[in-house]
């Protein structure tokens, strides 16, 4: 009997314990709402916790050591030739399909740091995109330069700028468009020569217009712009009349199949008024390019400037990576003819990519310069550079 009661006795304590224990249980937390992985962009892009926004954040940090020499360089004891670089860069893509299509936001930011030098911090990219419409700061629509340079590329005979712009981008299928564009005129300025104050206040926006095609074979594009030459008031008062400056060009990007990631470039431009579409970083023995030059007459007298330039790129192996380019700008102005002067242009890099994202790469660039100028001698310019940069 007294083991019958003990039984009873302890099976109440256990039951007691556990209705307690019941009644003292947290409630359950609400379902966590998980960041998906969001596929309709290509890798990298997961939705926005609550929304139907896809978003793609990465980054890349890129080192070089670079030097440079130049025959055009007064006092060469005191300029310098060794330069330390550190470059910090964040990428930020937002991507949303909507009944009128595509709404896209973008933002790139650069930190770098020079030694010698400074710190700077710049807004590369930050533009919108909705249907067909692209509002900021992006590439030039006249630029071809993501498509026709394989090098590191300090000294390109080509056109690589990034610019204010409103455009319309017309998709016709098939890969073929078009896109028509207002752009910064200021960003595209160089110089009124022989002229005080020189350019003017800003009036029209340049306009550019492209037609491209993208297939399986590769990338093709034609392009323009028109420029206005705006000189401004001088001390008297008085200014010589404005110009209109064009240019015109074309690239294409084909893809090679007799070697792995074989490709080749190859861009032309013709411009008169219109210097920096030809060649963003033009080399001039004393230093002066100008989109016009004052005449005579007292007016405007603009400057002609084309260029042309290709390259290959292919893999070695795996891993490895081989590109090279070349280049020839010809600038002439018939108002300062002995100022006149021509670049010719090589670069070639070997890379080593031993995991994916990691990039080791040696480049060298050389530029020659021939001149009119009777005050200097023809002469070259070259530099070498190895980076290292991580993308991820």
């Amino acid at each position: 009997m007294r083991k019958t009661h003990l039984l009873a006795g302890l099976a109440a304590v256990v039951l007691g314990t556990g209705v307690a224990e019941a009644a003292d249980l947290p409630v359950a937390p609400e379902p966590i709402d998980y960041v998906r992985v969001c596929d309709a962009f290509g890798t990298g892009f997961y939705y926005i916790p609550g929304t139907d926004t896809c978003i793609s954040v990465r980054g890349r940090v890129r080192t070089e050591y670079r030097y440079f020499d130049s025959e055009f360089v007064d006092h060469w004891r005191d300029y310098d030739s060794t330069e330390f670089r550190a470059r910090g860069y964040i990428y930020m893509d937002s991507r949303t399909n909507t009944e009128f299509g595509l709404l896209r936001a973008y933002n790139e930011f650069r930190l770098t740091t020079d030694a010698p030098g400074g710190t700077s911090l710049s807004l590369e990219h930050s533009f919108i995109q909705f249907g067909g419409f692209t509002f900021g700061k992006t590439q030039s629509f006249y630029d071809f330069l993501e498509y026709t340079t394989f090098a590191f590329a300090w000294y390109p005979s080509i056109s690589d700028t990034k610019t204010p712009v409103g455009a319309y981008t017309f998709a016709f299928g098939n890969g073929v468009s078009s896109t028509l564009a207002l752009e910064a005129a200021n960003v595209r300025r160089t110089d009124i020569g022989g002229y005080t104050p020189g350019y003017g206040g800003v009036k029209y926006p340049d306009l550019v217009a492209n037609v491209r095609i993208d297939q399986g074979w590769g990338t093709a594009q034609v392009m323009g712009a028109l420029h206005q030459v705006w000189p401004g008031y001088n001390a008297a008062g008085s200014t010589p009349g404005s110009e209109l400056g064009w240019v015109a060009g074309a690239g294409v990007n084909l893809k090679l199949p007799f070697a792995s990631g074989a490709s080749f470039n190859f861009q032309g431009s013709y411009s008169q008024g219109a210097v920096d579409y030809v060649s963003s970083q033009p080399t001039s023995p004393n230093g002066d390019v100008y989109d016009a030059y004052l005449d005579a007459s007292g007016g405007l007298e603009l400057s002609t400037a084309w260029s042309l330039s290709g390259g290959f790129a292919f893999d070695l192996t795996q891993t490895v990576g081989a590109n090279i380019m070349a280049g020839y700008l010809d600038y002439q102005n018939d108002a300062d003819a002995m100022n006149d002067f021509k670049n010719y242009d090589l670069q070639g890099n070997i890379t080593w990519s031993p995991v994916s994202g990691l990039l080791f790469g040696v480049e060298v660039d050389y530029r020659y310069v021939d001149t009119s100028s009777p005050a200097y001698d023809d002469g070259s310019v070259w530099a070498g550079d190895f980076r290292v940069q991580r993308t991820f």
